[in-house]
């Protein structure tokens, strides 16, 4: 019997360094982070999905004020990414100073990694290719 993906799955993954996204079992849109009906077409049946790690940044931004537990962290830089496979994510930045996001280009090409954060947790990191 086939269920659907979940949102702790998608997290697992992350943690296992195997960033899968959903697709949509009806259109076959690509969705990530998981969402429960396709942007596309409103279908709630989604099943997994691989995707390239390959993607462009479309935005960014420094964080120099951030939530408690990534205090120690800051300054760090989170970007919007649109992967090659069309969905667009949010992900820590890797491969930049934080303190200099002049340096930082609209439309670079970017690579999936993954960065591990003082909270023992991994987030997605994309850095240029």
């Amino acid at each position: 019997m086939r269920h659907n993906p979940t949102i702790a799955e998608y997290e697992q993954n992350i943690q296992e360094e195997h960033f899968k996204a959903f697709k949509c079992s009806n259109c076959g849109a690509v969705i990530a982070p998981p969402s429960g009906s396709c942007y596309a077409c409103g279908n709630i049946k989604m099943e997994w999905t691989e995707v390239s790690g390959n993607g462009k940044l479309v935005s960014f931004t420094v964080i120099h004020v951030a939530p408690d537990e990534f205090q120690n962290e800051v300054p760090y830089i989170i970007g919007i990414v649109e992967l090659k496979e069309g969905t667009r994510i949010t992900s820590r930045l890797g491969g930049y100073d934080p303190e200099n996001p002049n340096e930082i280009k609209i439309g670079t090409q970017l690579k999936l990694g993954y960065q591990l954060g003082d909270t023992g947790r991994k987030y997605l990191c994309f850095s240029p290719q």
